[in-house]
């Protein structure tokens, strides 16, 4: 029988939402560092936003642990299905 299971997705899946996480945080501190030279207020909503969008693709990242166990078949994690 050929091996079941979800592939590279889930280590894709993961690649992906950590790179998105490394854009969001270069991204507040390329705003970051264009409110420290402007001093304009909408550069540290911004550079605030990317911290908070950071912060919400790590957690979503953590929250992936263990993905190619959930998405395996149960058959093939030892428990039979009737």
């Amino acid at each position: 029988m050929a091996a079941r299971g979800p592939g590279p997705i889930a280590v894709v899946h993961r690649i992906l939402i950590a790179t998105a996480l490394l854009a969001a945080l270069a991204y507040a501190a390329w705003e970051t560092a264009g409110y420290a030279r402007t001093r304009e207020v909408a550069a540290a909503a911004r550079a605030a936003l990317g911290v908070l969008v950071a912060i919400g693709l790590a957690l979503y990242l953590r929250s992936l642990r263990g993905l190619a166990a959930r998405l395996t078949p149960s058959t093939e994690r030892g428990v039979r299905t009737r």
